[in-house]
């Protein structure tokens, strides 16, 4: 009995390495029959590379049976994705194409951060502003995830470099940001405007910002770096100029309406209307909020 046993063990450790030394070999060519050398041969499903010697030849060894599938990459050669199943000993010559060479008459590239970051930059030259050589960017409102209700500056400015912001207040009625090493508070380095008007205090003398849009009502935030003192004015920062949404093309009257409550007893009430009737259109909005903010003695509403 107990040689039985034994038997049975013997057959089942010999049985086993046959299934799993099953092999591909062949020979990369291309269209007029020569070897391709040093052609990557990649299976995706072991994420096994290996390379052709220099008459195009390889060995992949140690598979089971089964489907893989095979990506042989040349350079100058089109790229040959390719399923081969396996049940014994195979042979697989794959014959490569030449890499077509085309002449475009135009290359446009897409830049991926406007989907990603809600960000894109603004034109060289916009109406009498010339922007060419200015860092700037522009933010997206319908792209930001964030608390627009409280105008968090830290998550509606997060995507623009350098910005330096000061968080006074969790009620967004002032905005406190500088760029370029100078002092946040109350923006009063960037020359702040409201669809291209200033709405500072005092442009040239005290330009503190003592009142900011609400976020829900903007379509987009411009920021441009560094002083152009004939273009938007003389601050050493830059420009901050918020654009508010367009009234709607399609509609006679189109109403939106959010309500929130959030932490320290804020409740926001934002509300708009817009539309456009034959040749008029118009946009208003009414915001209200009120909270007590997260330090003694400061609360608010607006």
């Amino acid at each position: 009995m107990k040689l039985k046993e034994f038997s049975y063990l013997l057959l089942l450790l010999v049985s086993f390495p046959v299934f799993g030394q099953l092999t591909i070999s062949g020979q990369v060519t291309d269209v007029e029959g020569n070897p391709v050398p040093d052609a990557e041969m990649y299976i995706k499903e072991l994420e096994r590379l290996e390379i052709t010697n220099n008459e195009g030849a390889f060995l992949i060894e140690n598979l089971t049976a089964g489907t893989y599938t095979i990506v042989v990459f040349a350079y100058e050669f089109e790229i040959i994705e390719q399923d081969v199943t396996i049940n014994g000993n195979t042979e697989f010559n794959p014959v490569m194409n030449p890499l077509k060479v085309q002449n475009l008459s135009e290359v446009v590239i897409t830049q991926k951060r406007e989907e990603i970051f809600a960000l894109k930059q603004l034109k060289k030259v916009d109406g009498t502003a010339i922007y060419a050589g200015k860092k700037n960017e522009v933010v997206l409102l319908d792209g930001i995830t964030g608390n627009l209700a409280a105008n968090n500056p830290r998550q509606i400015y997060s995507q623009v470099v350098g910005l330096n912001i000061y968080d006074n207040g969790d009620a967004g009625l002032q905005l406190n940001i500088g760029g370029r090493g100078l002092d946040p508070n109350r923006t009063a380095n960037f020359n702040t405007r409201q669809n291209g008007y200033d709405i500072s205090a005092d442009v040239l003398g005290y330009p503190e910002s003592y009142y900011t849009p609400p976020a829900e009502a903007l379509e987009e935030i411009q920021v441009v770096r560094g002083a152009a003192s004939l273009q938007y004015g003389t601050q050493f920062g830059g420009l901050v100029n918020f654009k508010f949404k367009q009234p709607n093309s399609s509609k006679k009257i189109e109403w939106a309406s959010r309500q929130t409550l959030g932490s320290y007893n804020l409740k926001t009430s934002f509300n708009s209307l817009s539309g456009t009737v034959g040749k008029f259109s118009y946009y208003t909005y009414f915001n209200y909020k009120e909270g007590n903010s997260f330090r003694p003695n400061s609360d608010y509403n607006s």
